[in-house]
């Protein structure tokens, strides 16, 4: 039926909303105002999302009723009102800025993105695994703000670093010291790290990191003392710069976790150059910080880049002590994730940090294991678990049967001399082996069956035949230790010849160790002392007397004799130049801080 006349005119949407033209008498409109009115009265008007959520998620059109929509009236539900907002344009003036909250604060952020998505299909793939330590190569080419988690610390800042491409080390002397590190002592403390951040970017970063770069100086300077055998007062005012610098750093409140353990780390290196390889808790300063603090980071030896390269190194040496003073090792192995499925390596190289960390496991094992039988006796042991421990036993020995018929050729000798055809003489075999990671993986291995012979079950009723492997096991390890002449790292080599050689019963060879430990005191600078002191009591050495039995020995009873050098000569084979040699001047960053060594 067509409207009355003088009646108003009404058109609906597609939506039911009804839209309200004003009355116009048409006999007011031309022919083109009639048209352009016909063409409003059609016209949609804009939506508007003004309705209650609750017929948004009914999927229903809303009357929109203040109050309670009709909807909500009728079916008796809470008619839910508000403004939902849709963030589409992300675009804003400046970027967001990270303010680093104080450690004590309880403020956390949670984000739940990818537990939403994952209730769609389709949707947990688009989001990427979460990650770990990402390598340092990569960081510059992610975000210049740092944010402070265990994925990613505040120590891998490279603002500055972008801004001062080429800044150097300009003084002479601190040039020379980070060339030691990175040429003598990095590579060594790299043996289980593929991406080599000690010898290969350490040193990128402490250009702008004081504490880093007084804590490398100290670490190279001591090195450098001990091989030039100069006076180690000056060489010690770097050390103490260090220790000062953690210390001050460790009582700050927005300390930077990563830097701090980095560089506590290298200083308990320091200190066991300067004080030998002693027991862990005898060492005056970082023996412990480093471990709690590379704890306190989230890292471990699943961490990628620099954070498991310290876990690494803090494990190493850690074992080294606890092989040594029969310590249960404080990092459980079952937590470091290793992959013990072995498949032979068909190259001749590859992977040779793999297969160390690998062996640093087994190790580590035995060790345990050993450690917990003498904690616990063999008196005390039931036949549950004397049977556990012959399972255990046995699973152990696989692995290093395993784990020596896989290795990749590089790890094992390239040249080996027997005694008898050595010149001149001696009774240690001449073991040659080229890359580093290959020296210490074939020491721990060797000593390793030396513990696992101690450890046998059925040790009693093959008495003699494990007696002759362990002295086949530690005469190569004599024979590695003898034979790299540089001696590397020294504190591993020495605590490792001290381990092998304390199950030596031969006079000759015993003898012929204490001049390898001699030599590499002469050498190196090391302090043996403490390990020959305690090799003499574990050989019961003295006689009735009380003097050592050395001292009573014949010449010939030492067959093996280095070539000697003049006192207070500088050993050109080492290739290290006395960065010390420069003048020393007051401005130096590191003369401002004293701490007091004691060496008592």
């Amino acid at each position: 039926m067509d409207p009355a006349p003088g009646s108003h005119a009404f058109a609906s949407d597609l939506d039911g909303a009804t839209l309200n033209i004003a009355p116009l008498a048409l006999t007011q409109l031309s022919p083109s105002d009639v048209d352009r009115e016909s063409d409003v009265s059609i016209k949609k008007r804009k939506r508007v999302r003004t309705g209650c959520f609750t017929c948004r998620d009914r999927h229903l059109k809303c009357d929109e009723a203040q109050g309670q929509c009709q909807n909500c009236r009728k079916s008796g539900r809470l008619c839910r009102r508000g403004v939902r907002l849709n963030f589409v344009d992300t675009q804003v003036v400046a970027p967001p800025t990270y303010l680093q909250p104080p450690i004590s604060s309880s403020v956390t952020f949670q984000d739940n993105s990818r537990t939403i998505a994952s209730e769609y299909v389709g949707g947990f793939e688009r989001y990427p695994p979460p990650g770990q330590d990402p390598p340092l190569e990569d960081v510059a080419a992610q975000s210049s703000t740092p944010i402070h988690s265990s994925g990613q610390s505040p120590f891998f800042k490279h603002t500055k670093y972008l801004l001062d491409r080429h800044f150097s080390f300009q003084d002479p002397k601190e040039m020379s010291l980070m060339q030691v590190f990175v040429n003598q002592i990095g590579p060594w403390m790299d043996i289980v790290d593929e991406m080599k951040h000690f010898a290969r970017v350490l040193s990128f970063y402490a250009l702008e990191e004081p504490l880093l770069r007084a804590a490398l100086a100290a670490c190279a300077g001591c090195f450098v003392s001990l091989h030039l055998h100069n006076e180690t007062n000056e060489r010690l005012n770097y050390y103490n710069a260090a220790a000062e610098m953690l210390s001050d750093t460790l009582t700050t409140m927005h300390r930077d976790a990563s830097l701090c353990a980095t560089a506590a780390l290298i200083i308990e290196v320091v200190e066991m150059l300067v004080l030998g390889p002693i027991e862990s808790g005898m060492r005056i300063r970082a023996g412990n910080t480093a471990r709690s603090l590379i704890t306190d980071c989230g890292w471990n030896t699943r961490t990628q880049g620099l954070g498991g390269a310290c876990s690494w190194l803090s494990i190493v040496m850690e074992l080294l002590d606890c092989i040594s003073f029969q310590h249960m090792i404080v990092w459980e192995p079952d937590t470091w994730g290793i992959d013990m499925n072995f498949t032979a390596q068909p190259s001749i190289t590859g992977n040779e940090e793999l297969w160390t960390q690998r062996i640093i496991y087994i190790c580590a094992k035995v060790s345990d294991l050993r450690s917990s039988l003498i904690s616990q006796g063999l008196s005390k042991s039931t036949r549950n678990a004397e049977a556990q421990r012959l399972q255990q036993w046995n699973l152990y020995n696989g692995w290093c049967d395993k784990w020596f018929a896989s290795i990749p050729r590089s790890m094992l000798p390239l040249g080996q001399v027997q005694p008898w055809q050595r010149n001149p003489q001696s009774v240690f075999p001449q073991v040659w082996l080229v890359e580093r990671p290959a020296i210490v993986a074939q020491m721990l291995y060797h000593v390793t069956r030396i513990l696992l012979a101690e450890t046998d079950p059925l040790r009693q009723d093959r008495l003699a035949e494990q007696q002759q492997e362990q002295q086949h096991h530690a005469y190569n390890v004599c024979g590695i230790v003898s034979n790299d002449k540089n001696c590397g790292m020294p504190i591993f080599s020495a605590q490792i010849l001290a381990i092998a050689a304390s199950h030596l019963v031969d006079r000759k060879a015993q003898a012929e160790v204490f001049t390898i430990l001699d030599e590499m005191r002469r050498t190196t600078g090391l302090n043996t002392d403490h390990l020959k002191h305690k090799l003499e009591e574990t050989w019961d050495w003295h006689s009735h007397n009380g003097q050592p039995l050395l001292s009573a020995l014949d010449a010939t009873t030492i067959p093996f004799e280095f070539h000697t050098h003049e006192p207070g000569h500088e050993y050109p084979h080492i290739g290290i130049a006395d960065p010390f040699s420069h003048t020393l001047t007051d401005a130096h960053p590191f003369l401002d801080h004293h701490l007091t060594y004691d060496q008592s």
